[in-house]
């Protein structure tokens, strides 16, 4: 099977979409297809055209308005699209995406379509976006809708706002984790010892970026360090540069206690998930749909506190799997990790639930499968 996936940026650029992205593209090239990526050439891309692990990629030159979603291809691969035995879209919101789908769609190649982050322009912080972002983001759903001949979301509360707002029946494929976060042992010795580690470690892993909430995690660690002394907060990711450094600016009462790793390697990610007491996700990003850290926490069994936008309090278990706490709460936040910190018996609850659910994990290769079984059924 030829199959082409559609998305405006893909590795190397860092996100929780081109994650998903690469990963299954990788998978169905290991089972066998011919797997192609079109993006953008905008950003961190190199080269127009190479193959990255088994998966062919078309960078084609693109302009923005000032948005990612708002990234539009200056031209676009029709040859490789007459090819293809499906196009998989990915995210309603990119205005790349649609173009190239239509695109697409107008050759008669059948379309399966990632919706991710419904209408979560309407909860954002930002009112402009909440107001004429989200304008244009209902505007661009419906014609994604219209597209689709095969709608897919990662979790089911999404597939009863797609159904209810927009019509649209769509299969629940939620992501899976890497095999090895489930195969490997416990690192936390491992990344203790290169890293130079003592003490109790709080984690925040992934994108540095504003609407990811990591100032918020900073100002209530302050608090956090006064209650509970033997703690370190470890930041590992890339993104923002000058957002980074307004964040560790207000550290600076526990500067010492405080560490930035930069951007890990995998290994080390799943050896600082070990070593942690728990991970955070401070996220006031109202388009959080599926957040792959949660499970990656969960297949280590390890606990998160997230706060309740987009779907994470969806993807969190209060007490069970961590804490849920509202947006942009600093005190809040603060009082759920300090809580974490000194309940054994709420700790102990939380480690027997993820014992139990660890073996329940699906994996990358298991969800490609899924996802190459469901084109069969628009083929």
């Amino acid at each position: 099977m030829i199959i082409v996936h559609v998305h405006h940026s893909y590795y190397p650029t860092v996100g929780g979409i081109e994650n998903a992205i690469k990963k299954l593209a990788e998978e169905q090239a290991k089972l066998g297809h011919e797997v192609h990526v079109v993006t953008s050439a905008y950003g961190d891309s190199v080269k127009l055209g190479e193959e990255i692990n088994g998966v062919h990629v078309h960078r084609v030159k693109a302009w923005r308005a000032h948005y990612p979603d708002l990234t539009m291809p200056k031209e676009i691969p029709t040859k490789l699209l007459k090819t293809a035995d499906i196009v998989q879209g990915w995210s309603q919101n990119s205005l790349f995406t649609y173009i190239v789908v239509k695109k697409a769609k107008d050759l008669q190649i059948p379309i399966a379509m990632f919706f991710l982050g419904i209408k979560y322009l309407k909860r954002h912080y930002n009112p402009i976006l909440r107001t004429l972002g989200y304008q244009y983001q209902n505007w661009i759903t419906k014609k994604a809708v219209n597209l689709a001949d095969l709608a897919l979301v990662t979790n089911e509360v999404e597939a009863e706002m797609l159904q209810r707002e927009y019509g649209k029946s769509a299969i629940v494929l939620p992501h899976g984790v890497d095999e090895q976060y489930i195969r490997l042992p416990n690192m936390a010795d491992i990344f203790r010892k290169k890293y130079g580690v003592e003490g109790r470690v709080i984690s925040y892993i992934g994108r540095i970026h504003p609407t990811k909430g990591l100032d918020l995690l900073i100002k209530a660690y302050t608090d956090i360090a006064n209650e509970v002394a033997d703690t370190t907060l470890i930041i590992a990711g890339k993104g923002c540069e000058k957002y980074l450094k307004r964040s560790l600016k207000l550290a600076a009462k526990v500067k010492e206690r405080v560490r930035y790793l930069g951007y890990i390697s995998e290994e080390d990610k799943i050896a600082l998930i070990d070593a942690s007491e728990f991970v955070v996700l401070p996220s006031r990003h109202a388009g959080e749909s599926y957040p792959l850290l949660v499970y990656e926490a969960k297949a280590r069994g390890r606990p998160a506190i997230v706060t309740d936008v987009g779907t994470l309090q969806y993807h969190v278990k209060n007490q069970l799997e961590g804490l849920v706490v509202p947006r942009d709460d600093k005190d809040a936040l603060a009082k759920a990790v300090i809580k974490l910190l000194k309940d054994d018996h709420l700790r102990k609850t939380i480690s027997l639930y993820l014992s139990k659910i660890r073996n329940e994990m699906i994996t990358w290769d298991q969800v490609a499968e899924r996802l190459v079984n469901s084109y069969m059924t628009i083929i």
